[in-house]
């Protein structure tokens, strides 16, 4: 009876802490998703500066200088992006499809295509019109960021 009793407290105690880890794999996980939406948030804020200044609504300096900042972020997207955060692992509250995942090496190579026309985005601001720098940032939404949203992101805000 002793010996049971004995079994019966240790499995309680590795279940218990079995289900105290994967609590904590998830809090990890859904804080991971967090800082990957924190850091899309400060992209996005990057993005309406540039945007601003190609409408006449912001000043130069400024474009230039989110648009330099990026380009220091473009290469910290993968790292945002752990296994087990997709959509499916966490449904509501993360936007990005299992495909990304699934499809890693694909979307891996992403970044450095989005830092590359974010480059060429810095030199239209420091030699073009407004107008010019609007129609290099149509191009790197639609060839960079869109390349990973497109496929890797389900649709909405």
């Amino acid at each position: 009876m002793r010996t049971s009793l004995k079994s019966h407290a240790a499995v309680a105690l590795v279940v218990g802490l079995a289900m105290f880890a994967t609590a904590g794999l998830a809090q990890d996980k859904e804080a991971q998703i967090k800082a990957r939406q924190d850091f899309m948030e400060a992209q996005q804020k990057a993005v309406n500066a540039i945007n601003a200044y190609a409408k006449g609504q912001g000043d130069k300096a400024t474009a230039l200088e989110k648009a330099n900042e990026l380009i220091a972020l473009a290469p910290k997207i993968d790292d945002h992006f752990p296994p087990g955060t997709s959509s499916a692992d966490f449904p509501g509250k993360t936007k990005a499809k299992p495909e990304i995942f699934a499809e890693w090496d694909k979307a891996k190579l992403m970044p450095a295509k989005l830092q590359d026309m974010e480059k060429k985005l810095v030199e239209v601001i420091n030699t073009g019109t407004p107008e010019q720098v609007g129609e290099e940032m149509r191009s790197v939404y639609r060839g960079g960021c869109n390349g990973c949203h497109g496929p890797y992101r389900l649709p909405g805000s």
